[in-house]
């Protein structure tokens, strides 16, 4: 539990977002305009098979529907480095003119550790070409969606198993460039969730104790994918705090999550001041086939 809490409040710390606008030098973003009030609140989800787990725990632990409005677009498979199979700039743009959304929200990268063939020449992972073209086109969708006048969370993959398909040296690539890129654009901002999956000793864990004493599962066997429920919701609950922090969104997570008492603090202390969301069960939209889609 104390590495819980420890990995929490790394998670916590993390500074706060810029305000809207294209990419921009740091400091040189505007203040971020306040947060919505008396309407409810749209959360785009875009991303991978694990934006699908990050959407499951959402949508259990979302407030009502006649507040927050959770539209589920998460494609399994799909990544950023194969456009001929989604084209996610493409989809997003025509996301976010259909559902307005307040913020969008990225998980995505699980696919993504592979080396590519850009304009007739290989950009080898992790080489300076692939940064070049790879990092543009997750500048698009920051682009893209902070044109719309939304907010952006990405959220970094989390650590993998030694066992698992996927190196975490290739991981923490990735999340390097997620996080590089957030920093340069406004109204973006980065919430890494590698220390969040640890076990006590650092490294990837299968389970983890909540804060009322449970061991829960939180990572599925292949040792990539997020865990239902108690992981998918682990993951949302950190979501949840991030907006909170960054931008003032008050979303209380619903009275059944376990991880609960790690929300943000006006919600522990039960307020509803300030715009805070009470928990329940969040509104769904477009939702994929509803059950687990794998990479």
């Amino acid at each position: 539990m104390a590495a819980l809490l420890a990995a929490w409040a790394a998670v916590a710390g993390a500074g706060p977002a810029r305000a809207h606008g294209g990419p921009c030098a740091r400091g040189a973003c505007p203040a971020a305009a306040p947060a919505p009030a008396r309407r409810s609140l749209t959360l785009l989800v875009v991303g991978d098979s694990l934006g699908e787990d990050l959407e499951y725990g959402l949508a259990d632990i979302l407030p009502p529907a006649d507040r927050v409005h959770l539209v589920e677009a998460a494609v399994g498979s799909s990544g950023l480095d194969e456009p001929q199979y989604y084209d996610w700039p493409v989809h997003l743009a025509l996301d976010l003119v259909r559902d307005r959304p307040d913020v969008v929200v990225v998980l995505i990268g699980a696919n993504d550790t592979l080396s590519f063939y850009q304009d007739g020449r290989y950009a080898a992972f992790g080489g300076a070409l692939w940064r070049r073209d790879y990092g543009g086109r997750v500048a698009r969708m920051m682009a893209e969606a902070t044109g719309a006048k939304a907010r952006v969370l990405w959220v970094g993959l989390p650590v993998m198993a030694p066992w698992s398909v996927l190196a975490n040296r290739n991981i923490e690539t990735l999340n390097a460039l997620y996080a590089a890129q957030a920093r340069a654009h406004c109204g973006v901002s980065y919430l890494s969730t590698w220390r969040l999956f640890q076990g006590p000793r650092g490294g990837f864990t299968p389970a983890l104790r909540a804060p009322d004493g449970q061991i829960l599962t939180v990572r599925d066997p292949d040792g990539v994918h997020i865990a239902p429920a108690a992981g998918d919701e682990l993951v949302a609950t950190a979501v949840l705090a991030a907006l909170d922090r960054t931008w003032g969104f008050h979303l209380c997570p619903a009275g059944g999550d376990p991880w609960r008492r790690l929300a943000a603090a006006a919600c522990r202390i039960g307020a509803r001041s300030r715009g805070t969301l009470a928990a329940g069960r969040g509104g769904r939209g477009r939702a994929g086939s509803g059950g687990r889609k794998r990479a």
